[in-house]
């Protein structure tokens, strides 16, 4: 759902909007418009979740290793020959464990201006236990698979997004 924007903000994006079609123009500094949203817009950017997300080197680091499935498993993989096969499941289920406790969430913030095509702002909710909520934006994009695919090394959502190569690659870096 497009998110209405007051009068006084509509230059702006405008503005913004066209700064993501046409690549000759300035960027311009949304803060103003970043303001509106954490106030009067909020619930537009809480409805614009798109997922819990974890950074997959630090799952990685911590737990994919051949030892560490060995320990967790509940088959057979002690003393037999532990396969990729083996390897995937463990890190998806681990992966998507993780984004079922994380507090960090990753918003695509619908902005639309009349006579233009939506952007999506980037917005990354960050939970900082008891000290709150840390709200980060980042750029604009054309769509929200664009603002998905900006985060290099992030699962979002659930680890189905995430390629058996990757994950693979992963684990053979700890190995």
């Amino acid at each position: 759902m497009a998110i209405d924007i007051p009068e006084s903000l509509q230059k702006l994006a405008r503005a913004a909007v066209r700064g993501v079609f046409e690549n000759n123009l300035p960027k311009p500094d949304l803060k103003p418009l970043h303001d509106w949203f954490e106030d009067d817009g909020w619930d537009e950017v809480v409805m614009s979740v798109q997922g819990g997300c974890v950074h997959l080197e630090d799952i990685s680091e911590r737990f994919f290793y051949d030892e560490m499935l060995e320990e967790n498993s509940n088959s057979d993989a002690h003393g037999s020959k532990i396969t990729n096969e083996m390897r995937l499941l463990f890190a998806r289920e681990r992966i998507d464990f993780q984004l079922s406790q994380t507090e960090d969430y990753v918003h695509a913030v619908e902005l639309k201006v009349s006579g233009h095509p939506s952007v999506f702002l980037d917005c990354y909710i960050s939970g900082q236990g008891q000290g709150g909520w840390e709200v980060g934006w980042g750029s604009e994009y054309k769509s929200v698979q664009d603002l998905l695919d900006s985060y290099v090394g992030v699962a979002i959502g659930d680890s189905g997004s995430i390629s058996d190569e990757k994950i693979l690659e992963l684990w053979n870096a700890n190995e």
